[in-house]
């Protein structure tokens, strides 16, 4: 089963079930605008809390907004997360982040999946995760079918091999910071309906930006 098909999959059962989370850090106040090091699972912990101001990128609007709460968040396993969702309390008020496609080693900041704001001075008294997935399979490009190259805005897709593909393909990425970490808890993705052997099909991709963006995967059903 590809990729797409463990998405849908996850998605309906996560609506179903909450998978039980730890309490590291409970009853510990963490000042905003910090560095610190929380584990919150066996995989997960938290580098860094802080007010962001900026386009906020998680429901896909890129609307400015001020003092949103925001993590810095790291993957210190070797296997890559596919879906995490976190959980802190700040000064009494549950806040809710959410990471996918979070390789092995990586860094990424989420903001506070509603837009919730914080101020200077609040204090956080617990992290947890109450989901995480991790992917099954590595990552990959499928580069011995697909050659993938991304532009501003778009993204070109080559069938290389000598097979039509002729359900959907999809290609997902994230973005990144100044310092090259992922940006965003969201992963953003886009379609190609089939690939015939030599085609090359221009994709629309309005959130990839060449000096900001990272194709991560490629996935197809069959």
């Amino acid at each position: 089963m590809k990729y797409i098909k463990k998405f849908i999959v996850i998605a309906l059962c996560l609506s179903f079930f909450n998978l039980a989370g730890c309490d590291l850090g409970k009853g510990e106040d963490k000042p905003v605008n910090m560095d610190l090091h929380i584990s919150v699972d066996d995989a997960l912990t938290v580098e860094k809390i802080f007010e962001y101001s900026g386009a906020f990128v998680e429901d896909g609007s890129f609307e400015e907004k001020v003092d949103v709460a925001a993590i810095k968040i790291k993957n210190n396993s070797d296997k890559d997360i596919q879906l995490a969702r976190i959980y802190a309390v700040a000064d009494g008020v549950e806040l809710f982040f959410e990471v996918t496609t979070l390789p092995a080693g990586a860094l990424c900041t989420v903001l506070e999946k509603n837009a919730q704001t914080i101020a200077e001075g609040t204090e956080f008294t617990d992290f947890r995760v109450e989901n995480r997935v991790d992917f099954t399979a590595p990552l990959t490009l499928h580069d011995d079918s697909f050659i993938v190259q991304g532009n501003d805005k778009t993204i070109n897709i080559k069938n290389i091999g000598e097979t039509e593909f002729t359900s959907d393909i999809y290609v997902y990425y994230k973005n990144k910071d100044a310092d090259g970490n992922y940006f965003g808890g969201i992963t953003f993705r886009t379609k190609a309906d089939g690939l015939k052997p030599g085609e090359i099909k221009q994709l629309p991709a309005s959130h990839f930006l060449i000096a900001d963006s990272e194709v991560l995967f490629v996935d197809y059903a069959g």
